[in-house]
């Protein structure tokens, strides 16, 4: 079981030279939660310099975020690949929306990478970006870039609670400037990257 140290940032602007590593598109929903613990499925299908579509069952539980403030996301999750035929019979069980959205994987200092996500459906207009730490004190440490904006925190806008909000919920949740400000972002990239769902 590996832990998972993260924080997530809104996006100011592009960098000038936006370095992709990778580009994927995901589809994920919850398939169980209590508590402490969830349980998430994905599609991952990746066309950026390769075609490949693979499937994995993730199990995702608190660990000590109770003391957190929520700014580093702190979990512990296990991951295994399944097949399309497991991934096909689990969905019928889903409990929550489906999201749908495209990841692209910039590398940037030190060896860390921003994931920067662009939603589709009813999240359209919602971009987040997310940076992985090895530990906790790496992540704070960490002094982001200057083209990622402000830090957005998991307690509101995390994946899971955003796969139950409507699309009212979450905008009341960000502001109307945010939003304006990812439709630019995301226009810019569906027209120099030809990124799309």
């Amino acid at each position: 079981m590996k832990q998972e140290i993260e924080r997530k940032y809104g996006v100011k602007n592009l960098p000038n030279n936006l370095k992709i590593e990778s580009i994927w598109n995901i589809e994920q929903v919850n398939i169980y939660r209590d508590i402490n613990t969830h349980i998430r499925i994905r599609k991952i299908e990746t066309t950026y310099r390769k075609n490949h579509t693979n499937y994995i069952y993730t199990i995702k539980t608190k660990g000590d975020v109770k003391d957190n403030n929520y700014d580093i996301g702190k979990k512990y999750e296990i991951e295994n690949e399944i097949s399309k035929e497991e991934y096909d019979e689990l969905i019928k069980n889903k409990i929550s929306k489906i999201i749908q959205k495209t990841r692209i994987v910039i590398p940037i200092e030190n060896n860390l990478k921003v994931e920067m996500d662009v939603y589709y459906d009813y999240l359209e207009g919602f971009l987040t970006a997310e940076v992985e730490f090895e530990n906790e004190e790496q992540a704070k440490k960490f002094i982001k870039p200057e083209w990622l904006g402000e830090e957005l925190g998991y307690k509101e806008l995390s994946n899971r609670k955003l796969a139950e909000m409507t699309r009212e919920e979450w905008q009341g949740k960000v502001t109307k400037e945010f939003i304006e400000n990812n439709r630019k972002i995301i226009k810019e990239l569906k027209e120099k990257y030809n990124i799309s769902y």
